[in-house]
């Protein structure tokens, strides 16, 4: 009898991109911040955007969980930086 082996469970941390053109942010994709290949093409992918935006634009990834605890924000005079609370 063959047993079939388990692999060991894959870290999963679920995060989304948001964006804030005025004043609000809002929900633009939701993917795996612990995917390398997936969190770098998001984050480019909102940085291209941004860039050749005519308008104000901001983005930020955030836990996605009830709070939407920020890890990265970005914004087109500083690009990707992260996120940190104030007074740290």
């Amino acid at each position: 009898m063959v047993q079939n082996a388990k692999s060991a469970p894959v870290s999963v941390k679920p995060a989304k991109l948001q964006v804030n053109t005025a004043g609000a942010w809002k929900d633009v994709a939701r993917f795996d911040v612990a995917d390398e290949a997936a969190c770098a093409a998001v984050m480019n992918a909102a940085r291209d955007i941004g860039f050749y935006a005519t308008h104000d634009v901001r983005f930020r990834v955030v836990r996605d969980d009830a709070l939407n605890e920020p890890l990265m924000t970005w914004t087109k005079q500083d690009g990707w930086k992260e996120w940190r609370h104030a007074g740290h």
